[in-house]
């Protein structure tokens, strides 16, 4: 068991992390000169699609150097897990909700969404693994629930770079100052 003061570094330490390496990956394909090794974990275009990536490859890089560092309990996953996903649709909730009451998409507005969803995504995934560790048998069914969590985590891996290359012509997937989707 970590102690409170380590447990509040790794939180600290994740959520600067993904914030700093996210706002890199926001510049990373086109300073690759967009290579499309970049394009798998960086934005290709500023669709809301595209920027999932910021929050979503940081968060992985990080759970998996932590995993490996820290040898967490058995919850770990599933905590880290849903903080993802969470932090996914927080940046997708608060986007169409707040460009739909204004009509329109402001900067500062974005970077606060996604500062607020990287915070949002760490205390769901500390506080999740905190209450699910102190159960009396957190290891009960935590391998099947570890398996399927690696398995949404690689799906949604194997997603981001399938429909960087292949989107659907949907609004989550327009790039705004274009109107294409894709690579443009």
């Amino acid at each position: 068991m970590l102690s409170k003061k380590r447990s509040l570094f790794y939180l600290t330490a994740g959520i600067l992390f993904t914030a700093l390496a996210g706002t890199a990956l926001h510049f990373l394909f086109d300073w690759s000169g967009r290579r499309l090794s970049a394009a798998l974990i960086a934005p290709v275009n500023e669709s809301v699609w595209e920027h999932l990536k910021l929050l979503f490859f940081p968060m992985l890089f990080y759970s998996v150097w932590e995993y490996l560092i820290r040898k967490p309990g058995p919850a770990f996953l599933s905590s880290r897990t849903c903080g993802i996903l969470s932090g996914l649709a927080a940046i997708v909730f608060f986007f169409y909700t707040y460009t739909g009451i204004f009509g329109t998409d402001v900067f500062w507005a974005d970077i606060l969404i996604f500062l607020a969803a990287d915070i949002l995504a760490f205390l769901i995934s500390f506080f999740s693994e905190k209450r699910k560790n102190s159960c009396p048998d957190p290891a009960d069914g935590c391998r099947s629930a570890s398996l399927l969590c690696v398995s949404l985590l690689l799906l949604l891996t194997l997603l981001f770079f399938l429909l960087t290359f292949f989107p659907p012509a949907i609004p989550l997937f327009q790039d705004p100052q274009t109107g294409g989707y894709g690579i443009g």
